[in-house]
């Protein structure tokens, strides 16, 4: 039986509209990035991740039953390269400067203190990583949580901004989700 958030977060119009493979091709993903999936959910983009490269993939979920549905997800799928993470609070148990792309899908708007988190994110990202986040447009859309909930895209420049990365990249995801790429300022050409 499924978990009822594994059925919310693999709805087939949401799973369509982040497009997770195509997302993943789309930023550039290359065969030799270590991939970090902050709130991996029930992994719909750790495992097109994991296939994406042959370097270590992180899953990282406050949600341990999350983390054993991708575990038997990587397991059917014979993918060996996915370490999973259960998260408690703000520490992220990565080595410093290891993670060349972290993928946040629909978790910012989540997070209660951002400036702190974004700062342990940039802890174990690489000077020439990128970060992507993908969020829930702040005006009514088919699904998502309520409007009051949700982080527009002009808070999200603003935190990653305050937190030394500049918006490298943007597109919309269907109906309901927007992707923000963002680097290291300290990279600016």
């Amino acid at each position: 039986m499924k978990h009822s958030k594994q059925l919310r977060l693999e709805n087939p119009i949401r799973v369509i509209e982040l497009d997770p493979y195509g997302t993943l091709k789309r930023i550039n993903v290359d065969s030799n990035d270590v991939i970090c999936d902050v709130g991996a959910g029930s992994g719909i983009f750790t495992i097109p991740a994991a296939k994406s490269t042959g370097n270590r993939v992180y899953a990282l979920e406050t949600d341990h039953e999350m983390l054993e549905i991708i575990k038997k997800k990587a397991k059917s799928e014979g993918l060996a390269n996915i370490d999973l993470i259960q998260v408690e609070g703000d520490n992220i148990q990565i080595s410093d400067k290891t993670v060349d792309v972290v993928l946040m899908a629909t978790v910012l708007h989540e997070i209660e203190n951002r400036s702190v988190f974004l700062s342990e994110i940039k802890r174990i990202l690489k000077t020439d990583g990128k970060i992507v986040l993908i969020e829930f447009y702040k005006h009514e859309t088919p699904f998502g949580p309520p409007v009051s909930h949700r982080i527009s895209r002009e808070e999200v420049i603003k935190a990653m901004d305050e937190t030394g990365f500049f918006n490298s990249m943007e597109f919309a995801l269907g109906d309901n989700f927007y992707c923000i790429v963002f680097e290291n300022g300290a990279n600016r050409k």
